[in-house]
């Protein structure tokens, strides 16, 4: 009886510990949402997908919240998530401003990594007049250096994000802002510079507003309203995609002079007239070369644009630090159109294999792919550590996927 006691007992230890674990384990993320200003009986979502993804794709989080007449709603979310990029995004109804949209992160060894500890809030606010966007939050991104001595201006180029069908006149401003405490006269000529996204060179556009000098006080803001018919330099129509429109020539920082910080971009869309192809392609092939492997996992398509994910397992290339990152030179091409270099891919170091992904918020936009396109080549050339340029991955690992 007493051996049956015991054994009793140590099989709901076993169990008890078993649960535990299981506990544990389930739920490795966890944040704290908070929704100000939802209107009575009103009701909005949270959801949580990879960063990029569109809303229809997977979720790995949802939850709809109704608001009893409360100033503020907090949601505590709980979920399972591997390393990896990914998106929280508030829904609400269209007469709310999100401030912000969302909030993209990155989980590594199963935690978010939030270095300055930023907490999830949005405030949900009337819609402006005028033309604002709404915003992305990064909580991932590192903690901001104080701003340098001696700007007088800010600057920022509006739309921050906005899309147009081919031949749309793209109405643009630059606001500049007295940043000081004192009275300070703006000598700079308004001007608009536009470039391809990601692509410093060459300029495709440029526009210059009406000579002035402004004597401006502080926190004025002087504001100059510029109009992109969407044509290059040789006044031809620029191509579908995104394209960035800054103040300054694209090939200098900041004025020599310092006078003015650095302030903010707008990015464009120029959309694809025959619409834009929305689709997760699940690939899983692989190329061998030099005896080493890389995989195309998938590819996801979406009306904002593409991201394509790929793993490898890289020996001779050592693990990452601080001061360095895993590089690679890679491009695309749709039907057998224009080859696109990739200027940025995001990586993830892991013991038995790196992952790389191109697109995104980080490490930047890729553009949309045409509804009727039939065929997409992805082909990387070399990958490399940059503080180890040494130890290269030689390709090509060329992959073609069929569209249809």
């Amino acid at each position: 009886m007493k051996k049956r006691i015991i054994t009793a007992l140590l099989a709901l230890f076993l169990l008890s510990v078993q649960l535990g674990c299981a506990k544990e384990t389930a739920d490795n993320i966890q944040i704290t949402a908070t929704i100000n200003g939802l209107d009575k009986g009103e009701e909005a979502t949270l959801t949580i997908s990879q960063e990029g993804s569109a809303a229809s794709e997977e979720l790995f989080f949802k939850r709809d919240v109704r608001s009893d007449g409360e100033k503020a709603i907090t949601v505590d979310i709980a979920t399972n998530l591997k390393d990896g990029y990914y998106q929280l995004l508030l829904e609400a109804p269209d007469k709310y401003f999100r401030e912000p949209k969302g909030y993209f992160f990155m989980v590594s060894q199963s935690q978010i990594v939030n270095p300055t500890g930023m907490k999830v809030i949005f405030n949900l606010l009337p819609q402006p007049a005028g033309l604002v966007a709404e915003a992305y939050i990064s909580l991932s991104a590192p903690p901001k250096a104080p701003p340098p001595p001696g700007p007088l201006f800010n600057v920022v180029t509006l739309p921050h994000e906005a899309r147009y069908l081919p031949g749309e006149p793209v109405a643009v401003q630059l606001i500049f802002t007295n940043v000081t405490t004192s009275p300070v006269t703006l000598e700079y000529l308004p001007q608009i510079h536009v470039t391809k996204h990601l692509d410093t060179a060459p300029v495709l556009y440029s526009q210059v507003g009406a000579e002035q000098r402004v004597d401006t006080k502080p926190d004025e803001k002087i504001i100059t309203d510029f109009i992109w018919d969407q044509k290059d330099t040789n006044g031809e129509q620029v191509p579908p995609g995104w394209y960035d429109i800054t103040w300054k020539p694209s090939d200098a920082p900041r004025p020599i002079d310092g006078k003015i910080g650095l302030g903010s971009s707008a990015m464009v869309l120029i959309q694809h007239p025959q619409g834009a192809m929305e689709k997760t392609i699940e690939v899983n092939e692989s190329r061998t070369v030099n005896d080493i492997t890389i995989t195309l996992e998938r590819i996801a398509l979406t009306t904002k644009g593409m991201m394509i994910y790929v793993r490898g397992t890289l020996p001779y290339i050592p693990p990452p630090s601080k001061n360095s990152s895993m590089e690679s030179i890679a491009e695309y091409s749709v039907d057998g159109g224009e080859v696109i270099p990739l200027h940025k891919n995001g990586s993830l170091y892991r013991e038995n294999g790196s992952e790389f992904h191109w697109g995104g918020t980080h490490p930047g936009m890729l553009d949309p792919v045409p509804s009727d396109a039939k065929e997409l080549v992805f082909r990387i050339k070399n990958i490399f550590m940059t503080h180890a340029p040494d130890d290269i991955v030689k390709g090509p690992f060329e992959f073609k996927i069929p569209l249809e």
